[in-house]
C-alpha cells in the first residue's frame, strides 16, 4: 500500500529552492536590474503596450475589465502572428502563432485563440497574457503604467503617453490604423501580416526618436525617473563594459564572471559600487550552489541504504568519508582550511562548473563545495569593500539564509576539526533546514517539495537534487541593449561605445 500523500498537479514543484537560500540572491539581483525581469524579453513591448492603452482609451472604451482583457489578448495574439510571419523571437504566444501559420488559411481568425475559453487553442493560458504575467509590473517600476481607480492598467500621462506617441509615429499612421482595426476585428490575411512587419521588436529604427526614448528610459536620463532607475542604468553600463572587454556578444555567464573580478581599469565610483554588488550577488549564488551540493550529498547518503538513515548515521557517514580523503586534503581545523586558501586565485568558476554539472558523484562534489565555502569566507575576510556590499544587500539573520548567515555559522565553529564541523553543518543547515523549508511551503502554499521524509526518526529518500544557479535577468537586459542597437553579434556598436564612454 502506498502511504505517501497524494497531491494535485501543484505538487510538481519538488526541489525549488530546497534550502531557502536562493531568495536572498533573487532579492539582490532584482534591485540591480529594476524594470527588467527574466520574462520581459523584448524592449519594444514597452512602447507597444503603452500605445495599446492609449488606443483603447481613445476608442471610447468602458472601465469593464473584461473588455480591456479582450483588447490586450487580441493585441498579443496579433503581435505573435506578425512576429512569427517575420521569424521574430522573444514574443509571447510565438509557438501558437507558428502552428497557426502552418495551416494554409487565406484569412486567419484569431478571436478564439485570444479568448479565455479553455475549449479553444489559446495563444497563452495566462488571463492577461504576457502583459499581466510579465510586463506590467516592470513597466510600472519604470513609470510607464499605473492602475486607474477602476483597477484597469493604464499608461501614465507623462512617460506612458510619450512611449505610445513615439511607437505610433515610428510605425506611421497607416499601419497604426491597420493595427487598431485588426485588434478590434480579429481576422487578418497573410498580406496584412506582412504589411505589419514594421511593428515587430527588432524593427526599432536605429536613428528614430523611439529608440532614443528607450535608451533614455533604460539609462535613467529623463526627469522624474524612479529612485530605482540609476541602479538599472549602472548595471546596463557594466554590461556594455563587459562587451567591450570581451569584444563579442556578452553572454550572461561571461558577464557574471566579468563583474566578479575587480576591474583592471578603474571604473567611476558609482559603477564600481554597482560592480561590488554584483560580485556580492555572485558570491551569494556560489554559496547557495555549494550548500545545494551538500544537500545532494545528504540525499545520496540517505538513499545509500534501503531503509534510509538516522541523523547519527548521516553524521557518521560524513565523518568517515572526509577522514578517508588524502592526509593533506583538509587541514585540522576549519580556520586552517580557509586560511590556507588564496581567496583571489581560487578556481571559483571551475568549482561552479563542477557543482552545477549533472555529471559527477555527490560525495566528490561535496569536497569541492566544502573548499568553495571556505574560499568564499576568506574572500569576504580579505575584502572589506566586498564584505560591506554583501552586508548592504543580503540578510545576515532571521529565517532567510544567505552567504552571510552561513559564514557567520562557520565563523562560530571554525576552531573545530573540519570533519566534525561539516558533519554538524550537514545535519543542522542542510538536512533539518530542508525539512523546515519544505514544511513551510506545505503549510503556506500547499506544495509538497520534500526531497526526503522523516519516519520513526529515519530519513527516507524521495528524490535526488541537482544544484541550480539563480538567473539574474542578464539575458533580457542584454537583449534590450541589442534591441536599441547598443549591442550586436560583434559586441559593442558605435552607439553602445558612445553610451559607455559617456558613463565612464
Amino acid at each position: 500500500m502506498n502511504l505517501l500523500p497524494q497531491w494535485t498537479d501543484r505538487a510538481d514543484k519538488r526541489g525549488l529552492d530546497p534550502l531557502g537560500m536562493q531568495n536572498s540572491g533573487v532579492l539582490l539581483y532584482q534591485s540591480l536590474l529594476p524594470g527588467i525581469s527574466n520574462v520581459t524579453l523584448r524592449m519594444r513591448y514597452y512602447g507597444y503596450y503603452c500605445w495599446l492603452s492609449e488606443t483603447y482609451a481613445r476608442r471610447g472604451a468602458t472601465n469593464d475589465f473584461e473588455a480591456w482583457r479582450s483588447w490586450v489578448r487580441r493585441a498579443e495574439a496579433l503581435y505573435a502572428l506578425v512576429s512569427a510571419q517575420a521569424d521574430e523571437t522573444g514574443v509571447g504566444g510565438i509557438d501558437w502563432a507558428n502552428r497557426r501559420l502552418a495551416v494554409s488559411d487565406r484569412i486567419i481568425d484569431f478571436d478564439g485563440a485570444a479568448s479565455t475559453d479553455p475549449s479553444q487553442e489559446r495563444y497563452l493560458r495566462q488571463s492577461l497574457g504576457v502583459f499581466g504575467g510579465a510586463y506590467y509590473s516592470q513597466m510600472a517600476e519604470m513609470g510607464l503604467f499605473t492602475l486607474n481607480r477602476h483597477g484597469i492598467q493604464v499608461a501614465t500621462r507623462d512617460l506612458g503617453l510619450r512611449a505610445a506617441t513615439l511607437f505610433s509615429e515610428a510605425i506611421g499612421p497607416d499601419l497604426a490604423k491597420l493595427l487598431r482595426r485588426k485588434i478590434a476585428h480579429p481576422q487578418i490575411s497573410l498580406r496584412d501580416l506582412e504589411r505589419l512587419e514594421p511593428i515587430i521588436p527588432s524593427r526599432i529604427d536605429v536613428e528614430g526618436e523611439e529608440r532614443l526614448f528607450y535608451e533614455t528610459l533604460l539609462f535613467a536620463r529623463g526627469e522624474g525617473a524612479p529612485h530605482s532607475a540609476p541602479s538599472r542604468a549602472a548595471t546596463l553600463t557594466l554590461i556594455l563594459d563587459a562587451a567591450r572587454a570581451a569584444e563579442e556578444w556578452p553572454d550572461p555567464d561571461r558577464v557574471r564572471w566579468h563583474l566578479f573580478e575587480p576591474p583592471t581599469q578603474m571604473l567611476a565610483d558609482d559603477l564600481e559600487a554597482q560592480r561590488l554588488k554584483w560580485e556580492a550577488y555572485q558570491c551569494q549564488d556560489l554559496m547557495q550552489v555549494a550548500c545545494a551540493a551538500l544537500l545532494a550529498w545528504a540525499i545520496a547518503i540517505i538513499n545509500s541504504t534501503p531503509h534510509g538513515c538516522s541523523l547519527p548515521e548521516i553524521r557518521a557517514k560524513v565523518i568517515d568519508h572526509l577522514a578517508a580523503q588524502e592526509k593533506d586534503a583538509f587541514p585540522q581545523t576549519w580556520r586552517g582550511i580557509r586560511m590556507d586558501l588564496d581567496s583571489t586565485a581560487f578556481a571559483y568558476e571551475e568549482a561552479w562548473d563542477i557543482l552545477t554539472s549533472a555529471r559527477g558523484a555527490p560525495a566528490d562534489k561535496a569536497l569541492v563545495a566544502i573548499e568553495l565555502m571556505a574560499a568564499l569566507q576568506q574572500r569576504l575576510a580579505d575584502r572589506s569593500d566586498l564584505a560591506a556590499a554583501a552586508g548592504q544587500g543580503l540578510p545576515d539573520r532571521g529565517s532567510a539564509h544567505s552567504l552571510l548567515t552561513e559564514i557567520a555559522w562557520l565563523e562560530q565553529r571554525e576552531g573545530e576539526a573540519v570533519a566534525d564541523l561539516i558533519a554538524d553543518y550537514m545535519l543542522e543547515r542542510v538536512v533539518r533546514r530542508h525539512s523546515w523549508v519544505a514544511m513551510q511551503k506545505l503549510r503556506r502554499q500547499r506544495d509538497y517539495t520534500f526531497l526526503f521524509e522523516q519516519r520513526d526518526n529515519r530519513f527516507l529518500y524521495l528524490s535526488a537534487y541537482q544544484p541550480v544557479a539563480t538567473t539574474p535577468r542578464l539575458q533580457p537586459a542584454i537583449q534590450f541593449l541589442a534591441d536599441i542597437h547598443l549591442l550586436d553579434e560583434n559586441g559593442l556598436t558605435p552607439l553602445g561605445m558612445a553610451v559607455l564612454e559617456a558613463a565612464r
